[in-house]
């Protein structure tokens, strides 16, 4: 991983959206020579990654929250958007329906920002 990826972690530190998850995989991903989507509702796989590229996702973003992630997560939540949205979930433990603050819900959130791609 380069040292600019690295030098960006939050270590649980801020508060986390879908927005800024998916800004983390799309930087690793064109890090990565991969494609970048044009639809959230890609899957990885569409999109290059194969099992070695999910390990190393996984890690990286595991770096950037703060928190343990599996690393068959990518074949649990296989598109950018899922997981996205399960990762908010697991930083933000209350369940899928939690507000933004604003009263949209995580669910809402990731789909708007699906919509937005």
């Amino acid at each position: 991983m380069s040292t600019e990826l690295q030098s960006t972690s939050t270590n649980g530190a801020g508060h986390v959206t879908v927005d800024k998850i998916i800004a983390w995989i799309t930087e690793w991903t064109e890090s990565h020579d991969l494609k970048v989507p044009t639809d959230l509702n890609q899957t990885f796989s569409d999109a290059g990654f194969d099992s070695l590229h999910s390990v190393e996702l996984a890690f990286f973003l595991e770096e950037r929250i703060g928190t343990k992630i599996d690393e068959t997560v990518l074949y649990d939540y296989p598109t950018f958007a899922s997981l996205a949205g399960y990762l908010v979930s697991r930083i933000e433990p209350a369940s899928t329906s939690k507000t933004d603050g604003g009263g949209a819900t995580l669910s809402k959130q990731v789909s708007d920002t699906a919509m937005d791609w």
